[in-house]
């Protein structure tokens, strides 16, 4: 078999050949080499330095000196590795053959088992050259980092996982002044998340441009959670036309009448202006396609127009700040679409609900007609939600709604409009209840329409009523204020209380017992600080740990706690299932330490090569791009653990204590040497394997920053999945997809004592 070389593709020249020169466009034979033969080793070094990259392809019998003219029975493989990776792999077979022309099948075999962890082998020939070596052992059983998860089972009540959380799901950058884009949904229920989450507040905020709805002329509205977002959409829409009349003039095509809606070109233009796109979802628009940003904008518009939000209908924004709001009918649309595609788990959608009583109702209508069968809007028979939640394979295809109670005394709904609307309805709302100072006396709940509008901390400070026909549908996953865990509410299997990260840990602190048996049996959800602005993260194993099921995290800021929130939740849809100890089946083991006491682990890392590794960080555009020759690539390697100290505060990612890392080396396929760096980490206690992480780092060294070198590339895998042996680690990018053809190769060895 060979390795085919197209070394060199000169399309541009061949498409400025004269017509005289197509003598020359004749079909060639190719040049060929034997990567698996032994006629020309010579040739083959050489082959090797000037590809500086091998694909495995079919091995033949070096054993024989004729070659076969059928055709291969076995597909080829696709393996791509620098030539410093090829002959690393080299080494580990001449020193497995010793003294022997030949690997011999017993060799072959201890070496599956002994040094890669391998349980079952099944070898079907005595003698091994290197390239059947190399075959058998990456085509039959593989040489990726991460093992698959373990087949799951669905017979338990949703309790008992671990659920992939998003927080403020349709923003596309940082809390203030970013978009909300249905798309955002996408994109997250596609990479696994299954608890998403929409902040719903009341359309038709502002009042038509020729007078205002007041009826009378001294009053002045005040400000309200909705009406910011809607000056934030008038400014992007005034933008849009501003875009529009420019276009026309530079003659790049007439004004037309175009609509004022957000979903068109004003929209477009909110997110060719709005905070970095997220960092997991958005695909930038590349700056190398266009120098002109009218032509980057034009070329995007189109792709993003989406339907007119429909008048009367709720709005999906973040409440209180600059953030273009989207539709909620486009929310429930996108869900609808994207839920299912791959994966059959169900979802869990958190509404955090500013909106009216009317328009609550509104609601209720779009999620019954959109989303028909797949809403779960009245109990199972056999599962009485006042005693059970059903088990995870009996909700396959379903949506879940998690919101609140219906208020005991309601108000005619048609004078919800005069109600003070704009309030934190669930724990988890920008200014939370548990953060949020006491209301002031309410003297009424119905407003004189004589009387001034209420201020912006009236309305923050006041609770939104939820109607009844909205709090039907939390069938399964009824969304209660969390005040003790000794409450009634605390024993309802239904209930979930949502609290922010830092009162998780300050209550854990004080009552870790109560804390750990109440979420083996009931949900917890952790949501982000509100001082968060920035989108970041917290550790969300701190939580996990003490059995938290959801963590609500910013997808789109691609932090340490993110990159661990993707190591937990890889190829598991979105569910993972608890340790034994920290399931409700299990009745004896009262704390953490119990449910999971842990192992003494001996962790060792050698790299030796890196494959294709990204030239620029997220912080670079195309001009600052730079060659493989220039960057000073570093592997740091962490271990997130628990440890002493971790149970703080606050759930900020704190300082690793256990990290190693490389040399620098200058090239983005960096040989660490024959030997490769060698990263030990010993005697770590207390490690629970599905509660815990390895991290890679690949930063660049040549351009050192006051704080850190910038991140080129990332992996991070959960312990209990980390294979042993010689392994490649596939390389992440900064916006979440993986880097082609970029990994390292490493040699793990893991004890656990």
């Amino acid at each position: 078999m060979s390795l085919w070389c197209g070394l060199f593709s000169l399309p541009s020249q061949r498409r400025g050949r004269e017509p005289g020169d197509r003598a020359q466009d004749k079909p060639r034979r190719a040049r060929t080499l034997s990567i698996f033969g032994n006629s020309n080793p010579h040739s083959l070094r050489a082959l090797r330095r000037m590809v500086g990259v091998t694909a495995f392809t079919n091995p033949v019998d070096e054993s024989s000196s004729e070659s076969s003219t059928g055709p291969s029975k076995t597909p080829e493989v696709d393996i791509h590795m620098s030539t410093d990776m090829r002959e690393a792999l080299e080494r580990v077979y001449n020193e497995l053959r010793g003294t022997g022309t030949l690997l011999s099948r017993d060799e072959f075999c201890r070496f599956l088992k002994e040094v890669q962890g391998e349980s079952t082998v099944d070898l079907d020939r005595d003698k091994y050259t290197c390239g059947e070596f190399l075959y058998v052992w990456l085509k039959q059983y593989g040489a990726d980092a991460v093992a698959p998860p373990p087949e799951k089972d669905l017979s338990k009540p949703l309790t008992n996982y671990f659920i992939n959380s998003s927080h403020n799901t349709y923003l596309d950058g940082h809390q203030w002044a970013s978009t909300s884009r249905p798309e955002a949904y996408k994109t997250a229920l596609s990479r696994g998340c299954r608890c998403i989450e929409i902040d719903v507040w009341n359309g038709d905020a502002v009042p038509s441009r020729g007078r205002s709805k007041s009826p009378h002329g001294e009053h002045s509205r005040g400000l309200s959670g909705s009406s910011l977002p809607t000056a934030a959409l008038n400014i992007v829409d005034t933008m849009g036309e501003t875009y529009e009349t420019a276009r026309s003039y530079l003659g790049d095509k007439p004004a037309a009448a175009h609509s004022r809606s957000p979903s068109s070109n004003s929209r477009a233009i909110a997110e060719e202006v709005s905070p970095r796109s997220s960092v997991l979802f958005a695909a930038a628009a590349d700056p190398r396609e266009s120098n002109d940003r009218l032509d980057v904008a034009r070329s995007t518009a189109g792709a993003r127009a989406r339907q007119l939000m429909p008048p009367g209908e709720p709005i999906v924004t973040h409440g209180w700040t600059l953030t273009v709001p989207c539709g909620f009918r486009e929310v429930c649309e996108a869900i609808k679409e994207s839920a299912f595609v791959d994966n059959d788990l169900p979802i869990i959608v958190s509404l955090e609900v500013h909106a009216d009583l009317e328009q609550q109702e509104v609601m209720v209508k779009i999620m019954k007609e959109v989303w028909q069968d797949l809403l779960i809007s009245e109990p199972y028979e056999g599962c009485d939600p006042r005693f059970r939640v059903p088990t995870l394979d009996a909700l396959r295809n379903k949506i879940l709604v998690k919101v609140k109670r219906a208020t005991a005394k309601m108000i005619a709904t048609q004078n919800t409009t005069e109600l003070p609307i704009h309030g934190a309805a669930d724990d988890d709302a920008s200014l939370t209840d548990d953060e949020r100072p006491p209301a002031p006396p309410c003297r009424s709940p119905r407003l004189d329409k004589a009387s001034p509008a209420p201020t912006g901390a009236q309305e923050k400070s006041a609770k939104v009523r939820i109607c009844q026909s909205l709090a039907e549908l939390a069938v399964y996953t009824r969304s209660e204020r969390f005040e003790s865990l000794e409450t009634p509410q605390a024993k309802k299997p239904t209930h979930i209380f949502s609290i922010s990260e830092n009162r998780i840990l300050e209550l854990y602190q004080k009552q870790h017992r109560e804390v750990f048996m109440h979420n083996k049996n009931y949900f917890m959800r952790a949501f982000p600080n509100v001082r968060r602005i920035d989108s970041s993260n917290p550790d969300p194993s701190l939580f996990w740990r003490k059995g938290v099921q959801m963590v609500a995290m910013n997808w789109q800021n691609l932090d340490e706690g993110m990159m661990l929130n993707e190591a937990m939740f890889a190829d598991e849809k979105g569910w993972v299932l608890k340790p034994p100890g920290y399931q409700s089946s299990d009745k004896t083991r009262d704390t953490q330490d119990l449910a999971a006491p842990g192992c003494t682990m001996d962790l060792g890392i050698t790299v030796f090569a890196g494959h294709n590794l990204p030239t620029k960080s997220s912080d670079d555009d195309a001009e600052n791009a730079r060659s493989g020759s220039t960057i000073r690539p570093v592997v740091k390697v962490e271990l997130h653990v628990e440890r002493p100290g971790a149970a703080d505060k606050d759930g900020a990612a704190r300082e690793c204590p256990y990290k190693q890392r490389t040399d620098a080396k200058r090239s983005s396929n960096p040989n660490f040497g024959v030997a490769g760096k060698a990263l030990q980490f010993s005697s770590i206690h207390k490690v629970v394997g599905e509660l815990s992480f390895v991290r890679f780092k690949v930063e660049d060294e040549s351009r050192t920053g006051i704080v850190s070198s910038p991140l080129l590339a990332w992996a991070c895998i959960r312990l209990d999945r980390l294979h042993p042996g010689y392994r490649f680690v596939r390389l992440m990018d900064m916006k979440g997809n993986p880097v082609p053809g970029g990994k390292l190769l490493v040699k793990v060895s893991k004890t656990m004592r």
